[in-house]
């Protein structure tokens, strides 16, 4: 890979975004939360791997009692999504959410492309512990992309890509209802007709407002 492919790549910042950040347990009717993330997306790029930086903006608000709604966004990319509350026992919370992320991205890889709309199914494990929150989130998405592409990497671009992603994180209350995240999320990618692809990761730090 080019120098000048790297520094256009950092300039632009990471295209795509794999963060979850969602507990189990949705926010109460008419509640609000802002969160703010720092994150490493690492993504193949050309046969090596390249960490580049991911700075996002979160928003989730109650809707029902068990419902919340919300996104984020980050530089070039958008995500929307709908979380329901499916079990809530001590010490153990189980949801599901689902959602749909569009974003575009400058330089590409074999299993990404320039315009992709994202479809993002989730199932979320809580266990809360002396006031921690241990997530465990089962995050499959499915890729359909754009048919331009400007960079291939080591196969030609896929253009229907399977992603069975997994994150874990932990989750600390702080003070006036704040709360910082620390997540790792992995993302595998199966081409449809093309086979296993590199994967990719993201790792990071949030806080929530």
């Amino acid at each position: 890979m080019t120098r000048a492919a790297v520094l256009a790549c950092w300039a632009m910042a990471s295209c795509a975004s794999y963060s979850n950040r969602m507990t189990a347990t949705p926010l109460a009717p008419g509640a609000g939360e802002v969160g703010l993330a720092v994150d490493a997306v690492i993504v193949e790029r050309g046969r090596d791997y390249l960490p580049v930086p991911q700075l996002e903006v979160a928003y989730r608000r109650g809707w029902r009692p068990g419902i919340d709604l919300g996104g984020k966004a980050h530089l070039l990319g958008l995500e929307s999504s709908l979380r329901f509350a499916l079990v809530d026992r001590e010490g153990f919370a189980l949801a599901a959410a689902g959602g749909i992320a569009l974003g575009f991205e400058p330089i590409t890889n074999n299993s990404t492309d320039v315009i992709y709309a994202r479809a993002l199914p989730r199932l979320i494990a809580e266990w809360r512990r002396a006031g921690v929150s241990w997530v465990a989130t089962l995050a499959p998405s499915l890729a359909f992309a754009s048919p331009a592409t400007l960079f291939a990497g080591v196969t030609d671009a896929a253009r229907l890509i399977v992603r069975p992603g997994a994150a874990l994180a932990m989750r600390r209350p702080l003070r006036a209802g704040r709360a910082w995240w620390l997540e790792l999320t992995a993302q595998p990618a199966y081409a449809i007709g093309d086979g296993w692809l590199a994967p990719s990761f993201q790792l990071g730090i949030a806080i929530s407002l």
